[in-house]
């Protein structure tokens, strides 16, 4: 009999902080995700040209090409306005994201604020790809 072998769930994660990015691919790899880092938005772009994912990890603010302006563009793209996103920031409740970022943010399927704890993390994300 031939077993199909079971395609892990692709997961890319775009931070500025190489620190962050680190952490998030031990976290995942350990939760058994398969998952690529990229250091912002145009690069996350350039990589979902290459293949496919089932969940986005962005951080709101990066340079070049933040989350909030990856995610209105994915929003809009036929190709990729389903994947699921996940918003981390440590500027969610601060002054620096303004009314109109913050209902951007609001959007995506969840928000986590940094720092947060691995396991509530690891919860939202097998919970999105359940869905």
């Amino acid at each position: 009999m031939l077993f199909k072998k079971k395609t892990k769930t692709r997961i890319l994660v775009a931070d500025d902080d190489e620190d962050f990015r680190a952490v998030m691919r031990a976290v995942l790899e350990f939760a058994d995700f398969d998952v690529h880092t990229v250091t912002d938005g145009e690069e996350a772009l350039k990589e979902l040209k290459k293949k496919t994912y089932n969940l986005l990890v962005l951080d709101v603010f990066m340079p070049r090409l933040d989350g909030i302006r990856l995610f209105q563009k994915l929003r809009k793209s036929k190709r990729y306005k389903d994947i699921p996103v996940i918003f981390v920031s440590a500027h969610f409740a601060s002054t620096s994201l303004n009314e109109q970022k913050r209902e951007i943010v609001e959007k995506a399927e969840a928000y986590i604020e940094k720092p947060f704890k691995t396991k509530v993390f690891l919860e939202k994300v097998r919970e999105l790809m359940r869905e």
